[in-house]
């Protein structure tokens, strides 16, 4: 791995917990997805630091070169938070439906209760 592949996986780790951090702290990011996304800048940073891992995680899954396993790394975790986001707001979807239909009933009902007045 060269060392500006290992200087910008240090640089956009660190920027990237930095950031993380700061959201949470305005109340912007909820902790389950900052945790994960400080897990995520973690890996980078421990392999920006230690190549050696990247070599080793590459060789044993038979991919070439530890920068490519870096951007299937990269790819990987990225599919999997779009499809955790995606399941969140399918359930959301879902609430909002029973809640629109929850409102429209309550509110047919307060019109019927005042056409009987």
């Amino acid at each position: 791995m060269s060392i500006t592949l290992r200087i910008v996986l240090l640089l956009v780790a660190i920027a990237s917990g930095i950031w993380i951090l700061y959201k949470v702290h305005k109340s912007k990011l909820k902790m389950e997805d900052a945790i994960f996304w400080i897990l995520s800048a973690a890996i980078l940073f421990i392999m920006g630091l230690f190549p050696k891992v990247a070599y080793v995680f590459a060789d044993f899954l038979g991919i070439e070169s530890p920068s490519n396993f870096v951007f299937a790394f990269l790819i990987f975790v990225g599919l999997m938070k779009m499809l955790s986001l995606s399941i969140r707001v399918s359930q959301l979807e879902d609430r909002i439906s029973v809640l629109c239909d929850d409102v429209a009933i309550r509110l047919h009902d307060i019109e019927e209760d005042k056409k009987d007045f």
